[in-house]
């Protein structure tokens, strides 16, 4: 805990601390949990984020990435599954979603890290490989999820990050729950790193 507070305090002094700044779904530790993993990956490493909304995990995970790409898919049209479409068409804005996204990474260089995908992750299917840290963020149903995962999962390279966002272990019914102890934990591939609130960190055996 005491390493984490140091981290953190450190962090705080960087130009990053302006992720506050930008809406979404992102607590401190979890931030910080995002921006550590992306800094730790080698050079000319490939980030692959599935749901962006306006950026808010999206410069966490620029700002710690030295040197390489963070593929960011998202349909940037506020689309939800039932529960969070309501939310999110609340909170969307009047400007659209993918402006107010490139104007949050406009700063530092940040948005020259990004390759936006603008659509569903079904749209990307087959066409991203050698993933080094894959972070599942989009559809929270159990389907979406697990499709995903599933999807994307095997692309991720031996050494590589996985991560999901919303992991409640009191509510199997929420997609990262049922995918994380229903199947990744299940698979011995898969290495358990951390847990940062919300936020559960895997690594690619070996």
């Amino acid at each position: 805990m005491k390493a984490l507070k140091r981290a953190w305090t450190k962090w705080q002094c960087k130009p990053f601390e302006r992720f506050r700044e930008i809406d979404g779904w992102l607590t401190d530790n979890e931030a910080l949990a995002l921006y550590q993993t992306a800094r730790a990956l080698p050079s000319k490493s490939k980030i692959v984020e599935i749901g962006s909304w306006k950026g808010k995990s999206t410069f966490c995970l620029a700002s710690g990435l030295q040197d390489g790409v963070i593929v960011a898919i998202d349909p940037f049209d506020a689309a939800g599954e039932a529960g969070s479409k309501e939310i999110y068409d609340g909170k969307k804005g009047d400007r659209p979603l993918l402006e107010q996204f490139k104007e949050n990474l406009n700063l530092n260089g940040l948005l020259e890290k990004i390759d936006i995908r603008k659509g569903y992750s079904a749209d990307f299917a087959g066409s991203i490989s050698d993933i080094d840290f894959l972070f599942i963020d989009g559809d929270h149903s159990q389907q979406g999820c697990e499709y995903d995962y599933r999807t994307f999962g095997p692309s991720v390279k031996k050494g590589g990050y996985l991560a999901f966002h919303d992991y409640d272990p009191k509510r199997m019914e929420l997609g990262p729950t049922f995918v994380i102890e229903t199947i990744v934990k299940k698979e011995a591939n898969w290495v358990f790193q951390r847990k940062a609130d919300s936020l559960m960190l895997f690594r690619k055996a070996v």
